[in-house]
């Protein structure tokens, strides 16, 4: 008996350790637009979720303070709602561009301003491109690719090379087979999306959302990873986003 009893007052102290490993920052069900600023493109809270319904706008954002330091994990979930083709024709032929992402670590964002970086910032971005003249012109953009931006102004971002990775290369598949899939699966679906950061190490994971188990990681410098607001990014594409939560690690 006392060695159960040592057991169970061991796991007592450790209670408040284990409710503050997981202590929320800012949690969200967009009930209001209290808190976001919109930068460009056409934001709005509808139905609980936080939309932005141009389909045109190249470089929507939208803007929120949050204080990022120490380990910290952001989760939400996207939906796609609209855009990502030119016209029908486009669409037929599978001739697309669409992206969306999340701007960290950003210093002094242009609030309420239209711009192409975000400050000193890292964009963690999804993109869809399969024109035919990205593929002739810039085929380091081509595919289906999670890429990471580094912004050092305004208007000065660009991708890191090392950490512009095409998907289906990555998994083993074809870019016609994961086209093939979203068309099967529909385009409706609710994505949920998990990152961590830990500004000590620089050290960012980000769940597969098809196999929660599963992380991948890269790194960045720790020295740039500490900042005071986040940016939600799309680019010709309609999207929702839901269930926001930040939570201390």
């Amino acid at each position: 008996m006392k060695k159960y009893a040592l057991v169970l007052g061991a796991l007592l102290l450790l209670l408040p350790f284990v409710a503050s490993a997981q202590m929320v920052l800012q949690q969200d069900n967009f009930s209001s637009m209290s808190g976001w600023q919109s930068g460009s493109g056409s934001w709005a809270v509808q139905g609980g979720r936080l939309v932005q319904s141009d389909t045109t706008a190249p470089m929507a954002r939208v803007d929120h303070m949050l204080n990022q330091s120490g380990s910290y994990e952001i989760s939400f979930n996207v939906q796609y709602v609209g855009g990502g083709y030119m016209n029908q024709m486009d669409l037929q032929n599978l001739s697309l561009h669409a992206g969306f992402g999340i701007q960290i670590a950003v210093s002094q964002p242009p609030l309420g301003k239209v711009a192409w970086g975000v400050g000193n910032s890292y964009l963690l971005w999804l993109n869809l491109d399969t024109r035919p003249s990205t593929m002739k012109n810039y085929p380091q953009h081509y595919g289906f690719r999670a890429q990471v931006y580094k912004s050092v102004s305004n208007t000065v971002m660009n991708v890191e090379p090392s950490l512009n990775v095409d998907i289906p290369a990555a998994l083993g598949i074809s870019l016609q087979d994961l086209l093939n899939y979203v068309q099967q699966e529909g385009l409706n679906t609710i994505v949920p999306i998990k990152i961590r950061v830990n500004t000590n190490t620089g050290r960012i994971m980000v769940e597969d959302p098809t196999a929660p188990t599963l992380w991948y990681y890269f790194d960045l410098p720790s020295s740039t990873l500490s900042g005071k607001y986040i940016s939600f990014r799309t680019n010709a594409l309609a999207a929702s986003f839901g269930n926001f939560v930040v939570t201390q690690q």
